[in-house]
């Protein structure tokens, strides 16, 4: 795993020690901003909302720490 992925991986963590309900009750754009940073748009909150939305098995914090940066460097790879 890269130090991107492990950095993104332990700040949602910390994130989610903070909200007492856990990861169901995390709002998107706070996940967003623990994986990112703040300098995300509409669209990849957008991407990431759908994609979790589409997930009925659940995910790991890691899979959607890695998840979220997956579509960030697809939308990069893009432009």
């Amino acid at each position: 795993m890269s130090d991107k992925q492990d950095q993104a991986h332990e700040r949602l963590k910390r994130l989610v020690e903070e909200f007492e309900g856990g990861p169901p009750s995390l709002p998107i754009p706070a996940m967003i901003e623990a994986v990112v940073g703040p300098a995300y748009d509409k669209e990849l909150e957008s991407l990431v909302t759908m994609a979790l939305s589409a997930n009925s098995g659940g995910m790991s914090l890691k899979e959607i720490a890695d998840g979220i940066l997956a579509i960030e460097d697809w939308r990069i790879s893009l432009a």
